[in-house]
């Protein structure tokens, strides 16, 4: 399927920036964040569908982040400058319903439910776009995360940016590029068939995998019957590793296709991503020495499996040529992985072609 493309302008007036436009991918649904539409904190195979679609279609989905989900989000945005009608009104409903039903965590949009996936199979979600909803997130740093004696006392930063020009102004005179991407993209857990969203696992979840932007594929395998997606927790930039617990958390429209591949997730150990120019191999652990060793190990997989290099030839190039990082180091189960460039074989695999 060949996404076909249309000019949105996004006016952000009201907020004091200018107007944006954004690439708009059109989609076969459309998924609204109403407060029928989400859930908080956690990823259940009990959850009944919001949407059904078939293999190949896409889905607009429109996502809330829980920065400044408060009690009273509008006034937490006004200490930002922010006026009230240039908070979501999304935000604003799952406010009220967070406090009367005692909701918390994530909030994830879904579940969607594509015919013919079944368990054994493996889900392809191709991010055809990530448009940011609004031109600012929320940042909390604290005696938390990767480094938690830092810090003593906790603050929470909202932080504006410029999609027409790219930039994230971080801090006063710094500009870093934005990269918005949806750290929470998951289908249903096996068993149990109930988790938390916090901790990644084999299902996906909150990997917070910051190269899973547009034009990037997350490949899941199927625990259950039509997969059951749902996805939030979007940010607008985070580097590697996540390091003080969060990134810029803000509301974003991602849009996404879904295509079926009977059998193929009976091996899969924990998803794998590609994008043009890299394959994306994953390992995850609450230790993050054993994340790294998996990942090598899941590397080295992929290369035997889909390369056709031998144990010793896959081995020898993760440590010739593999680049290992970490994808975040905050969320009890830790994510590594490894960087293989699709430049490097000889036989070319078409990306997209259809």
């Amino acid at each position: 399927m060949t996404a076909t493309f249309r000019a949105l302008t996004l006016t952000a007036a009201l907020l004091g920036a200018p107007s944006v436009t954004l690439a708009q991918v059109k989609a076969d649904y459309v998924l609204r964040s109403t407060v029928e539409n989400v859930k908080r904190g956690f990823i259940s195979a009990d959850t009944p569908p919001a949407l059904k679609i078939k293999s190949g279609q896409s889905v607009r989905i429109d996502t809330i982040s829980h920065g400044g989900v408060t009690e009273d989000p509008v006034a937490f945005f006004a200490q930002a400058g922010i006026p009230a009608d240039g908070v979501l009104d999304d935000v604003k409903a799952i406010a009220k319903a967070t406090k009367e039903n005692g909701w918390a965590g994530h909030i994830l949009t879904g579940p969607i439910y594509v015919e013919g996936a079944e368990p054994g199979d493996m889900l392809e979600v191709r991010i055809l776009a990530v448009e940011p909803r609004v031109p600012y997130g929320v940042n909390s740093v604290g005696p938390g995360g990767a480094a938690p004696a830092i810090l003593k006392d906790r603050a929470q930063r909202t932080i504006k940016y410029d999609v027409k020009r790219g930039v994230v102004m971080n801090a006063p005179g710094v500009e870093t590029p934005i990269g918005p991407f949806m750290g929470i993209m998951a289908v249903a857990p096996g068993d149990p068939r109930r988790i938390g969203s916090r901790a990644p696992g084999p299902y996906g979840g909150n990997m917070d995998f910051a190269r899973l932007q547009a034009g990037a594929t997350l490949y899941l395998p199927v625990f259950q019957p039509g997969g059951l997606f749902v996805t939030g927790d979007s940010h607008a930039q985070q580097g590697d590793g996540e390091v003080s617990g969060n990134a810029v958390e803000a509301s974003m429209t991602p849009t996404l296709q879904f295509i079926v591949h009977k059998g193929e997730g009976k091996a899969m150990a924990v998803p794998y991503a590609e994008d043009a120019k890299y394959y994306y191999i994953l390992g995850m652990d609450p230790d993050l020495g054993v994340a790294l060793t998996h990942a090598v190990e899941e590397t080295v997989k992929f290369l035997v499996a889909k390369k056709g290099l031998t144990p010793a030839e896959a081995y020898s190039l993760c440590s010739t040529a593999v680049d290992f990082a970490v994808a975040e180091a905050v969320d009890q189960n830790l994510v590594m992985y490894g960087k293989v460039s699709k430049s490097w074989f000889k036989a070319k695999t078409p990306y997209w072609t259809k």
